[in-house]
């Protein structure tokens, strides 16, 4: 074997090299890429799930009873009714129900009604407001 046979013989070896070189090098990548698209489907995979899940509660509060029904739509609540009437009466001024003399006129009678004994603390009902407004 001459000097032709040892340089066959280097070239095939630096051909065997390169080949391993290069399988490492293609695994290195491929363990990356897998790495990568692993943490791209988690990702998505979480928020898929979340969006189920808001849309889940979204669904369940429009199907809940939170929306008053006609039946208790306009009633006034506990805290509406233990306010006291004159702070009732002084609402209805504020948000223009009633006018300048129309709430003196319910304030005076309220005090003449809380003097007298056995009364009802002067509560308002809004029949007795809109007999006073005709």
């Amino acid at each position: 074997m001459g000097r032709l046979g040892t340089l066959a013989l280097k070239s095939l070896g630096l051909l065997v090299l390169a080949f391993v070189a290069f399988s490492v090098i293609a695994t290195i990548v491929g363990i990356v890429l897998g790495i990568v698209t692993a943490v791209v489907s988690l990702v998505v995979s979480v928020a898929v799930l979340g969006l189920l899940i808001l849309g889940g509660i979204k669904l369940a509060s429009m199907l809940g009873d939170d929306d008053p029904t006609p039946e208790t739509f306009g009633t006034p609540t506990g805290t509406e009714r233990s306010r006291d009437p004159k702070s009732q009466l002084r609402d209805q001024y504020v948000s223009g129900e009633l006018s300048e003399a129309e709430f003196e006129r319910e304030l005076d009678r309220l005090m003449d009604s809380s003097d007298r004994p056995g009364s009802r603390s002067g509560s308002t009902r809004s029949s007795d407001l809109e007999r006073d407004r005709r």
